[in-house]
C-alpha cells in the first residue's frame, strides 16, 4: 500500500486599516497587515454591511484598492475572508472592522468689514464673522497684487471673535482687496473667501475758540468751533459731562446751554469717518461767595454775578445782589425792611430760616424753580376790629397756606373771596381756602382788635417765594375780579396794565382804610370813611383822611403811584373771559415800602400829560378826589387804560367827571391840551352842608394854566388857583352843577358883567321882579334854587319880557335865579328873599 505525505498550512491572520481622516470628501484607501500567511493574499470585505468586495494581490502593509468614488461621510468596512496560497481564512480576523472618517470643510461667512477711518500712518481693519460650521482656531491672509503696497500674507495666525487685519496707510482714500482661510483642529482648510477693506481720511478736527462761561442770566455757557467742514451737512458729537448731536452747515458753529464741566468734539458726514476729538472744552462754574458768620469767602461782598451762600447767620445792612441764593441748616438770614435781596436764578433753602422784614424784598428776574420756605413778613395799615383788609399771598406752600394762616384770630365769618362770575363776596368759614396766586382774599381784623383804636397788624408768610408766570383766570368778561400780587416784590403797575391791556380794563382798585366817622352830624363829627384809591396809566387819586384825631383839617394820604406792594390785593374788570397774568418782568427792586402805594419816577417812561388833581370836601373830613389827565395815548371818548369809573365806595361822598354819561373817577383826555376844553363834573352826597372843591395838584401845563370852576346854580366862575370854591348841598346826586374850564374869554368879567345887565331881578315885597334888559329878547325859563342848590321854583316857556313872581314859598334867605333868554343866553344872580 502506497505511503502518502500531508502539510498542514497555518490560516491567515492580520488587520484592516484606512487611511483617514478625510476632509469635506476623497479617495480613500484600505491596508490590510497580515499577521499569519504568505503573501500576496486576496482579500474579501464589505463597505457599510454591502456586497463583497475583492481585491487580489494584495501586498502585506500595502495600501490597496484605491477608491475612485469620493468619500462624502463616515465608512465602515469589513473583512469577509482572506487568502493566500496556501489557506483561507474566513472568521476570527484580528482586525476585522476599519473606518475612514470624512471631517466637514471650516465655513466663514463675513458679515461686515469696518472701513477704517485714518488721517496717516497705517491702521487696523476688523473682519466679523459668522463661522457655519465647525470652530476655526487659525486663519491666514493672502492680499491680491494691487496696490502695490498691500501687506505681505499672514500665515496661521490665532483667530479669536473677530479678525483684526492691518492695513497700509498712504494716499487716501484708498481700498485693499484679499482673501481669508481658516484651518480647524482636523487640519482643514476653508475655501478662500474675498473681502476688500476701505481706507477714508478723517475730516479736519474742530478747532474749539472762545468760551463763554456761565452767567447769572445764562446759568449755562458756549464755545465757538471752527475749522469744519465746508460743504454739504455735517453732525458734530459731543461727548464728556453731557452727550448731544448738533447738524448744521458751514465752518463754523457754536454749541450752547453747556452746563459746567468738560466737553469734547468730532464732526462727521452721513456715515463717512468721524474726526478725531477736540481736546477738552472746560466749563466752569458760576463763582461761589460764601458767609461762614464772620467773613465772606472771596473777601468781598457778593457781586451779581456771584451764587450765595450762607453757612453763617447773615443780617443785611444794605441790599444785596447774587446769581443764586443757598441757605444752609440750622442758618438765619434775615433781610432788613426796604433792603432788596436780588437773586437772578433760584432760592434754595436747605433747612435754614430764610426772614424778609415787611417791605424788604425778594426780587428775581429769571423763571427759576425756588425751593424751601422764606418768612414774608407784611405789616398792614393800621386797622380796627371790623375794617377789612384785601390780601394777595407771595408764597406758597405744603401744606396749603391758608386765610386762616394769616390771620389765625379772625372771626371764623369773616374770611372772604370774591366770586367774580356771580358779582359777589363769598364767606369762607374759618379761612380753610389755600391763599393761592395772583388771587386777592378779604380778611377783617382780629377778634382781638380795638373797636375804636386802630393798630398795626403783622401778618408773616411761611412758603416757597412764588417766581416766574402767574395765569389767573378771569369771571368773564366785564365782570370785576379781585386779583393780587404774587410775588415777595412789587409789581410795576404800568407793565401789568399794558401787558394783560387784552383781556383786562387799565384800572387798579385798591381798598384802603380810613379813620373812623365819629359824632352825629354835628359840630366836631368826622365823615372820613373807607374807600377805593384808583390807578391807571394817567395817574392816581386818593382817599384823603383827617390830620390828628376826630373832627379837623383833611390830610390826605399818599396815592398809589405805580407798584403794586407784595402781599397786595386790587380789583380790575374783564374785558374777556381769558386770562389775567403775571410776569417777572413786572417785578421792580424796592418800591415796596407802603403796602398799597408808592412811586419811582426814574422807572416811568417820560410821555406828555398836564394833569389836574381836584378835591370834594368839608371840614368833618368828608373827601373824594378826581383826576383830569391830558396825556399822551389818550383820547376825550372811553380809553381802557386812561378812564377809571368810580366805584362810589365811599358812603358819604362821591365825585367824579362826567363822560358819555360815564362817571369817572379818572379820565384821560388827549393831547395837545385846548385850553377851550370843557369837562363837566357831578358829585353825590350823604350830607347836606357846605363843600369845597380845591385843586390838589397840577402838573405840565396847567402848573401855568388858568383854571376856572363854573357852578352853573349860582352863575359863578370861580378862578381855582386864586382861591378854592365853597359852595352849599343839599343830599343827592347833582350831575350838572360844575364844569371844569381853562379860558376865561368867553365868560370874561366885563361880558359876564355885560351878559348880567341883559336881565333884570329885583325883589319887593316878597314879589320877585325878572326883565329882559335888552326889551327884545323873551324870558324863556327861570329857575330859582336855595344856597343848597334845591329846587324851589321854575317856569318854562315864559314868551315875555318880564316875569313877576309871587306867592313864593320861601322864608328870609339868599336865592339863586337862574334866567334863560329865548336866544340861549343863561345868566344867574343872587338875591336876598325878604
Amino acid at each position: 500500500m502506497p505511503l502518502y505525505s500531508c502539510t498542514v498550512n497555518p490560516l491567515p491572520q492580520g488587520s484592516l486599516s484606512a487611511v483617514s481622516p478625510l476632509c469635506g470628501s476623497g479617495a480613500g484607501q484600505l491596508t490590510f497587515t497580515a499577521s499569519i500567511g504568505t503573501g500576496p493574499y486576496t482579500v474579501v470585505y464589505k463597505e457599510n454591511g454591502g456586497a463583497d468586495r475583492t481585491a487580489t494581490g494584495v501586498v502585506s502593509g500595502t495600501a490597496f484598492a484605491p477608491f475612485t468614488t469620493p468619500v462624502t461621510a463616515s465608512t465602515t468596512y469589513t473583512l469577509v475572508s482572506v487568502a493566500d496560497a496556501n489557506c483561507i481564512r474566513n472568521t476570527g480576523f484580528t482586525g476585522g472592522t476599519a473606518t475612514i472618517t470624512v471631517n466637514p470643510l471650516p465655513s466663514v461667512t463675513l458679515s461686515a468689514v469696518t472701513p477704517v477711518c485714518t488721517s496717516a500712518g497705517a491702521q487696523n481693519a476688523t473682519l466679523n464673522y459668522t463661522n457655519a460650521t465647525a470652530a476655526p482656531t487659525t486663519y491666514s491672509i493672502t492680499w491680491n497684487a494691487s496696490p502695490s503696497n498691500s501687506f505681505a500674507p499672514v500665515t496661521d495666525a490665532a483667530l479669536g471673535a473677530s479678525i483684526t487685519i492691518p492695513v497700509p496707510g498712504g494716499t487716501l482714500p484708498q481700498t485693499y482687496t484679499g482673501a481669508l482661510t481658516v484651518k480647524n483642529l482636523n487640519g482643514c482648510v476653508s475655501s478662500p473667501t474675498n473681502f476688500t477693506v476701505t481706507v477714508n481720511p478723517l475730516p479736519s478736527t474742530p478747532v474749539p475758540g472762545a468760551v463763554v462761561e456761565p452767567t447769572c442770566v445764562t446759568s449755562t455757557g458756549s464755545v465757538a468751533l471752527s475749522g469744519l467742514i465746508g460743504s454739504g451737512t455735517w453732525t458734530i458729537t459731543q461727548t464728556g459731562t453731557a452727550s448731544n448731536t448738533y447738524t448744521g452747515t458751514g465752518t463754523s458753529y457754536t454749541v450752547s446751554n453747556l452746563t459746567p464741566g468738560t466737553y469734547y468734539f468730532s464732526i462727521q458726514q452721513g456715515t463717512d469717518c468721524s474726526s478725531l476729538l477736540t481736546t477738552g472744552v472746560v466749563i466752569n462754574s458760576v463763582s461761589i461767595n460764601t458767609w461762614n458768620g464772620t467773613a465772606w469767602s472771596k473777601g468781598t461782598p457778593p457781586v451779581s454775578t456771584d451764587a450765595i451762600v450762607f453757612s453763617g447767620n447773615y443780617t443785611t445792612s444794605g441790599d444785596l445782589s447774587g446769581c443764586s441764593l443757598t441757605v444752609n441748616s440750622g442758618v438765619t438770614v434775615t433781610v432788613n425792611s426796604t433792603h432788596t435781596l436780588t437773586i437772578t436764578n433760584s432760592v434754595s433753602n436747605g433747612g435754614g430760616t430764610l426772614i424778609f422784614e415787611n417791605s424788604s424784598s425778594l426780587y428775581q428776574t429769571s423763571n427759576a424753580v425756588n425751593t424751601g420756605n422764606i418768612i414774608y413778613k407784611r405789616i398792614a395799615m393800621a386797622v380796627r376790629r371790623y375794617d377789612l383788609t384785601q390780601w394777595s399771598s407771595p408764597v406758597t406752600r405744603t401744606p396749603i397756606y391758608t386765610l386762616h394762616d394769616l390771620s389765625p384770630n379772625t372771626l371764623a365769618d369773616k374770611y372772604y373771596k370774591y366770586n367774580s362770575s356771580a358779582g359777589a363776596w363769598v364767606v369762607n368759614f374759618n379761612g380753610t381756602d389755600e391763599m393761592l396766586k395772583g388771587i386777592g382774599y378779604s380778611v377783617r381784623g382780629p377778634q382781638y382788635s380795638d373797636i375804636d383804636i386802630p393798630a398795626p397788624y403783622y401778618a408773616e408768610f411761611e412758603g416757597v417765594p412764588n417766581n416766574g408766570p402767574v395765569p389767573v383766570a378771569l369771571g368773564g368778561a366785564d365782570k370785576w375780579n379781585l386779583l393780587g400780587n404774587p410775588y415777595p416784590s412789587a409789581v410795576y403797575a404800568d407793565q401789568f396794565i399794558v401787558d394783560n391791556q387784552t383781556n383786562l380794563y387799565g384800572a387798579l382798585y385798591f381798598w384802603t382804610h380810613n379813620s373812623k366817622p365819629v359824632g352825629n352830624g354835628g359840630g366836631g363829627s368826622s365823615y372820613v370813611n373807607d374807600d377805593y384809591a384808583i390807578y391807571n396809566l394817567a395817574g392816581s387819586t386818593t382817599i384823603g383822611g383827617l390830620t390828628g384825631t376826630g373832627a379837623g383839617t383833611p390830610g390826605n394820604q399818599d396815592p398809589p403811584l405805580g407798584y403794586i406792594g407784595a402781599g397786595q390785593a386790587f380789583f380790575v374788570k374783564s374785558k374777556t373771559g381769558s386770562n389775567a397774568s403775571f410776569t417777572n418782568s413786572m417785578r421792580v427792586p424796592g418800591n415796596n415800602s407802603q403796602f398799597y402805594k408808592t412811586e419811582n419816577s426814574s422807572n416811568k417812561a417820560e410821555i406828555e400829560k398836564h394833569r389836574i388833581w381836584l378835591n370834594l370836601s368839608n371840614t368833618e373830613g368828608a373827601f373824594k378826589q378826581l383826576l383830569i389827565a391830558y396825556i399822551s395815548g389818550a383820547t376825550n371818548s372811553w380809553d381802557n387804560n386812561y378812564d377809571a369809573v368810580t366805584l362810589d365806595g365811599n358812603k358819604y361822598l362821591d365825585f367824579y367827571s362826567i363822560d358819555a354819561k360815564r362817571k369817572l373817577v379818572i379820565q384821560g383826555r388827549a393831547v395837545p391840551f385846548d385850553e377851550s376844553d370843557t369837562v363837566p363834573l357831578g358829585y353825590r352826597s350823604s350830607i347836606a352842608g357846605k363843600f369845597t372843591i380845591s385843586i390838589d395838584e397840577v402838573d405840565g401845563n396847567l402848573t401855568v394854566q388858568p383854571i376856572y370852576l363854573e357852578d352853573k346854580i349860582t352863575g359863578v366862575l370861580h378862578d381855582l388857583k386864586a382861591s378854592d370854591y365853597t359852595f352849599t348841598t343839599a343830599i343827592g346826586t347833582f350831575a350838572d352843577r360844575f364844569v371844569l374850564k381853562y379860558f376865561n374869554a368867553a365868560l370874561g368879567t366885563d361880558e359876564f358883567e355885560d351878559n348880567k345887565n341883559k336881565v333884570l331881578v329885583s325883589v319887593k315885597n316878597k314879589i320877585i321882579k325878572l326883565t329882559s334888559g335888552s326889551n327884545t329878547e323873551n324870558l324863556n325859563q327861570v329857575v330859582i334854587f336855595d344856597v343848597s342848590g334845591k329846587v324851589i321854583y321854575e317856569k318854562k316857556k315864559i314868551g315875555t319880557t318880564e316875569l313877576e313872581i309871587i306867592n313864593l314859598k320861601s322864608g328870609n334867605e339868599v336865592l339863586i335865579v337862574k334866567t334863560t333868554l329865548e336866544n340861549g343866553f343863561t345868566t344867574s344872580s343872587k338875591i336876598v328873599f325878604y
